[in-house]
């Protein structure tokens, strides 16, 4: 299956890119058409053809799709590059959240993740994976309508293919039938015209030549062993300077290989049947290819017999009044009655000699070959995209993010403006809690997303990093589908995996004047702790609530308390929102000044590094001694970093290769739990290179294409204008020091 949605999303890329060459070519052909030479009109139709039936071509910064839209480039070859990827399976990790830097694996359509926790040999529940699968909703959700529409595309295909393949067979039949009827001429005239028509075209192999009653133009049928056919009334009625005309005709389509090229066309029209530009293409080249032939037979006849060359095709029009048999490679004398004006204007302005190429012409259809051709430049647009970028200041200030619909925040009115609805938060915590962050994101797994789930998580924390830490979630969803249904409830974390029986109870349970369902997990798995897992959800003016937490950590009494505090944002009083001293991620000018303003000096802000394809994927300011994340490296004084990771198509990095940026008034590791490597100097500013050979920093991770590696990892610090930056390279073995000199030579402001 794999394989035939390969060939037929190729088919579908190049029936676009085909179409904008066919338009292109019917405007040159109808602004141009009495200037042209008809053969070079014809070979412009053959550069048609090739694209057709050859959808893989070399890029080139001169070909005419640069020229389209990068949005709708971007269109055309969504699964183009990953077809591969169309049918894996969606896969639920557990992983933790804020978004650290996170690996990416492509395997079969699956993106697995690995999201550093506050503690590396502890992981989060796992509600907590619901963040890796709207992740993977969100770059699955092009992948996932792509293959869905072309599995359904596939089989239209495959049927049309179908019924044009009966057609063709009962047309066949239909053909060898009448051509048996068929008798093979001995008349000397016809025989002997037939002899000169093929010597004043250098033919040296004899053809064949049939008497035919029931078509009604001369055609030549078979590209190896070709046959020529006169229907009885034109044998009887034309004359020998006629029969000239005709044969000629019919010889020329022969030696300028017509029989082959309309053979190609053909198939190419199967191929992409559902295309009407392919259709009316083939149509207009038929056209063009009889011009072309007539002019072909004008410079054999010279130009003083044009005159009555033009009299023999009207004499053929009046007697193919009649409609002709499906034709099946066949080159008619006479086709088409709408086109033999056109004809007759050529043939009676026909100089002799206009119907050779120029020097001129010929490296036309080169040129045009090279433009129409080739595919868009990947590294030209990868330029333009650096080169739009460079606008892309900390003024306008965009981050391509991983994920685009999951965000987090340390405090409740960064989340209120980005928010998609209105919800309650809880105005009681119990002793002890704290805000730690907000989350909003969205959850689906179906197609058009039917079971869609907009959610906003409030994570509370008390004892945070310690070995009694507790936590407490607070959802509020609203949507089609349900927080049950996505194991975003800790109390049914299982209750979707197929096979397996339901590990949790629920029952009803009324706080005050809500009334809702408590869901108990009958297993425990969070940190190897003895309690149990719940859940209580209640609805309430539209909007699903939920308040998750352990049994330990919270007392009936108090989860009372928080399920009837809940508020509108506006009134609350005794719950601090502010998330003051907490690191956040920058999402706008706003959270950037927020930054500036507490780093205390100004920071590099790089959008992309070199021309290696390193783009700035995620920002954020990390606070020393946060209560709202754990990642692999804490800083001892507030930092701001960058991650830059690689594009998926990169042919230089593995997909998980990363470069991470630290800007402080300290070093954010010591330099003394490294292993020194070298030295380097670039614009007279001295930076020192490590490795973390023990992993005190970063756990060893695999590499993407040989599992039984690891990637490298080197630091490199320096300290620049009295502020200290670190650079953190996790693989990118190739070209470290162009990225590096990109952040060396980045100005600060």
């Amino acid at each position: 299956m794999i394989v035939l949605q390969t060939i037929f999303s190729l088919i579908v890329h190049a029936s676009l890119a085909s179409a904008v060459m066919v338009l292109l070519l019917l405007i040159i052909r109808g602004m141009f058409d009495k200037r042209l030479a008809p053969k070079f009109i014809y070979l412009m139709w053959v550069l048609v053809l090739i694209k057709l039936l050859i959808p893989i071509a070399p890029s080139s910064s001169v070909s005419f799709f640069n020229l389209v839209p990068q949005s709708i480039a971007d269109k055309w070859i969504i699964g183009h590059s990953n077809l591969a990827d169309l049918t894996g399976p969606m896969k639920n990790e557990e992983i933790n959240r804020p978004p650290a830097p996170v690996a990416l694996e492509s395997n079969g359509g699956e993106i697995q993740g690995e999201i550093p926790s506050r503690d590396s040999s502890v992981n989060r529940l796992e509600g907590h994976g619901s963040v890796h699968r709207t992740a993977h909703a969100r770059t699955g959700e092009v992948k996932s309508d792509w293959s869905n529409l072309l599995t359904i595309g596939l089989f239209i295909w495959l049927g049309g293919l179908l019924l044009l393949g009966i057609y063709y067979i009962r047309v066949r039949l239909l053909f060898r039938k009448r051509v048996r009827l068929s008798r093979l001429i001995h008349n000397k005239e016809v025989l002997s015209v037939l002899k000169a028509c093929s010597e004043k075209l250098g033919i040296k192999h004899t053809i064949p030549v049939y008497a035919i009653g029931n078509f009604h133009s001369p055609y030549i049928h078979g590209r190896i062993k070709p046959n020529i056919y006169l229907p009885d009334d034109i044998i009887v009625i034309a004359d020998s300077r006629q029969l000239t005309h005709i044969l000629l005709h019919e010889l020329a389509h022969y030696k300028r290989k017509d029989l082959w090229l309309n053979s190609f066309w053909t198939f190419a029209v199967w191929l992409h049947w559902f295309n009407p530009l392919v259709w009316l293409a083939r149509k207009k080249m038929i056209a063009d290819r009889e011009m072309a032939c007539d002019a072909a037979v004008l410079e054999a006849l010279g130009e003083k017999e044009s005159s009555s060359y033009g009299l023999t095709l009207l004499m053929l029009s009046r007697l193919s009044s009649r409609s002709l048999s499906p034709p099946i490679h066949l080159s008619y004398f006479f086709n088409n009655k709408n086109e033999t004006k056109r004809r007759i204007t050529m043939i009676a302005k026909f100089k002799e000699g206009s119907s050779k190429l120029s020097v001129a012409a010929i490296l036309s259809i080169f040129m045009l070959g090279a433009v129409l051709l080739t595919n868009a430049n990947v590294e030209s647009n990868a330029a333009k995209s650096i080169e739009a970028s460079k606008e892309n200041t900390v003024s306008s200030f965009q981050i391509d993010r991983l994920i685009p619909s999951y965000k987090w925040f340390n405090n409740l009115d960064r989340a209120l403006a980005f928010a998609k609805f209105d919800f309650k938060v809880p105005d009681d915590l119990p002793q002890g809690y704290r805000l730690e962050n907000i989350d909003l994101g969205e959850n689906f797994s179906k197609a058009n997303k039917a079971d869609l789930v907009e959610y906003v998580s409030l994570t509370f924390v008390s004892n945070f990093g310690q070995q009694n830490e507790r936590n407490m979630e607070v959802y509020a969803a609203r949507g089609s589908g349900t927080l049950l249904e996505h194991q975003l409830l800790w109390g049914a974390a299982h209750s979707q995996e197929q096979g397996r029986a339901l590990s949790y109870r629920q029952e009803d349970v009324t706080f005050g004047d809500r009334q809702g369902v408590v869901y108990t997990s009958s297993k425990a798995k969070y940190k190897q702790k003895p309690e149990t897992a719940q859940s209580f959800v209640w609805q309430e003016n539209g909007i699903t609530y939920a308040i998750n937490y352990y049994s330990k950590d919270l007392e009936q009494e108090e989860l009372a308390k928080v399920v009837q505090s809940a508020v509108w944002p506006d009134k609350v009083q005794h719950v601090d929102y502010k998330g003051g001293g907490n690191s956040f991620p920058l999402y706008d000018e706003a959270d950037l000044h927020e930054a500036k303003s507490i780093l205390g000096f100004p920071v590099k802000f790089p959008f992309d590094l070199s021309n290696y394809g390193f783009r700035l994927s995620d920002s954020t300011l990390l606070q020393a001694d946060d209560q709202n994340t754990g990642f692999y490296i804490r800083p001892y004084e507030d930092a701001l970093w960058h991650s830059y990771r690689v594009p998926s198509d990169s042919s230089i990095y593995e997909i998980n290769d990363e470069i991470n940026f630290y800007q402080s008034k300290k070093p954010v590791v010591d330099a003394n739990k490294l292993s020194f490597l070298r030295k380097l100097e670039i614009n007279d500013i001295e930076i020192s290179a490590y490795s973390d050979n023990n992993h005190t920093y970063w756990k060893p991770i695999p590499s993407d294409n040989h599992k039984s590696r690891f990637k490298s990892q080197t630091y490199y610090i320096w300290e620049q204008n009295g502020f200290y930056y670190t650079a953190f390279f996790l693989g990118v073995d190739k070209h470290q020091e162009e990225n590096l000199e990109a952040l060396v030579l980045a100005p600060a402001q």
